[in-house]
């Protein structure tokens, strides 16, 4: 029986390499896991565990990847294949099939990041009198995920009872990742440019939480004294045996009870042409939504933006910036790059740009609907994140500047872009092309479009930023600085979107030739 279901694996992983978007799509995953399985094994040669701040980092690091492996498979979409319910019309006893279940997840990306994981705590602690209780913990940690993730599996297909449903498991995987990737480099990037008191007790008090919980207790056990040590690991062992029986049950249960409806959308319902007024702009925000959530075109963009303020810390940061007035950055960046985003959006319908061509309606009402999803992205994002930020950047009375700035760069970002997406569209990649497909030409104008789009962004921008600047003197200025960004964010926004919708009316035919010709 474990053979058939190994095989069975190994035929689904073969199916992610079949040419296409799944290729793609392969590849990316591929290299990201490449790019943690290698972090992981050159942190732990980087890493002093005689240092009190390096164990907590060790701690923290470890824990925030676990959590990411574990809700891999749900992000891929590749393990709900192998869910228990689906063996039920089998003659199959429930232990054999739980036993090969279990060895199946031992097969695949998240348990080879698991083991990675395991193998970087043991590195770490080589050569000290911890190694052999970082052994055991790097086994028992590595064997926790891979049970965990199986119990996420089961979850996940029990919460994917509609078509929207698996989309929201799909989205809250992704984002757990994302956020767990992302407070491991920033723990890292704390303890290699922030050396200040402050920073490290707050990983040391992290650390200490995490350690008492079951999902840092085992990377912490190495780090501590010899009776909490012990306590750790009987935990963990106890902890593993617990899950490998309850998987039993779990399985068990699932075979014997019925299967749960799938309720699939109405199919009466327009989605969201249902939700927006009945207007062209209406129309037009709905059709944005749609791409916005379904294209893997903008996808890839999505999950790359928070890339871009992330990078840019790092750089600063090494370069010898102080880290606590960094954290002002991430929400203007990614304000800038959300607005500029936008700057090609026309070519992106490709040929079903005709329908704005043929249609009987004001170039303002293309111009507003295309700018609705980026406004409901981005300012909940930037009003939600403001107060945290400036909290974290230590700067007084900085919270209004960081608002009105962010906010003045979406605003700017988007009304630039609502005329060089009318005035200077270039060839994009088609409908349907995956993340990393190349548009059939590419014309030297692209390179002018995007680079003249962000720097008038930054432009109309400066007297904003200037002003931020002085509010680091003198911190009046950062009131002045916030109500000068939302008042030239608001004035940008409006007169880009008549400016452009005049040039999308002007250029709608010779618009929609690019498009057919590329």
């Amino acid at each position: 029986m474990v053979d058939h279901v190994l095989r069975l694996k190994l035929a689904l992983l073969a199916s992610a390499f079949r040419p296409g978007v799944a290729l793609a799509r392969t590849i990316g995953v591929l290299l990201l896991a490449g790019s943690v399985g290698t972090g992981l094994i050159w942190l732990s040669t980087q890493v002093d565990v005689s240092l009190e701040t390096h164990r907590a980092a060790l701690v923290i690091v470890a824990t925030a990847v676990s959590i990411g492996i574990a809700v891999a498979p749900l992000s891929a979409g590749l393990g709900s294949a192998l869910e228990p319910r689906r063996f039920a019309a089998f003659p199959i006893a429930p232990r054999e099939l739980a036993l090969a279940l279990g060895a199946a997840a031992a097969i695949g990306l998240p348990a080879v990041l698991a083991a990675l994981l395991g193998i970087s705590l043991e590195r770490a602690w080589a050569g000290e009198t911890a190694a052999v209780a970082a052994v055991v913990a790097a086994v028992l940690g590595a064997i926790s995920i891979v049970i965990v993730s199986q119990y996420l599996v089961v979850v996940g297909d029990q919460l994917s009872v509609s078509t929207a449903a698996r989309r929201t498991v799909t989205a809250i995987a992704r984002t757990v990742i994302v956020v767990a990737l992302a407070s491991a480099i920033v723990t890292v990037a704390v303890v290699v440019v922030d050396s200040s008191d402050s920073a490290a007790q707050q990983l040391v008090a992290t650390a200490g939480v995490l350690a008492h919980t079951p999902m840092g207790m085992l990377w912490a056990a190495p780090g501590s004294e010899l009776a909490p040590m012990a306590a750790r690991l009987v935990a963990g062992v106890v902890m593993v045996v617990v899950l490998a029986l309850g998987w039993g049950v779990i399985v068990a249960r699932l075979l014997e009870s019925p299967q749960r409806a799938r309720a699939d959308a109405p199919r009466s319902s327009l989605g969201w042409f249902d939700l927006v007024p009945a207007t062209p702009s209406g129309v037009i925000a709905a059709r944005s939504l749609l791409y916005w959530t379904r294209d893997p075109r903008y996808r890839f963009v999505l999950l790359g933006l928070p890339l871009a303020p992330v990078i840019m810390m790092l750089a600063f940061a090494v370069a010898g910036a102080p880290l606590p007035p960094l954290w002002l950055l991430p929400l203007p960046v990614l304000a800038l790059f959300l607005g500029w985003f936008s700057h090609n959006d026309v070519a992106y319908d490709h040929s079903a740009i005709w329908l704005h061509v043929a249609a009987s309606f004001r170039g303002s009402s293309d111009r507003w609907g295309r700018a609705v999803p980026p406004l409901l992205l981005g300012v909940p994002i930037i009003l939600a994140l403001s107060p945290l930020l400036a909290v974290w950047s230590g700067v007084d009375e900085v919270l209004p500047a960081l608002i009105g700035t962010s906010i003045g760069l979406l605003l700017t970002g988007l009304g630039i872009s609502s005329v060089s997406s009318a005035i200077g569209a270039y060839p994009a990649a088609r409908p349907g092309a995956g993340p990393f497909d190349q548009p059939p030409s590419l014309e030297a104008r692209a390179g002018w479009s995007q680079a003249l789009s962000l720097l008038a962004i930054i432009a109309f921008m400066a007297p904003t930023l200037l002003l931020v600047w002085w509010g680091f003197s003198d911190a009046q200025w950062f009131t002045v600085a916030g109500i000068a960004g939302i008042a030239t964010g608001v004035g940008m926004l409006v007169l880009g979107i008549a400016a452009g919708g005049r040039a999308f009316r002007r250029r709608a035919p010779e618009l929609l030739d690019l498009m057919l010709r590329t």
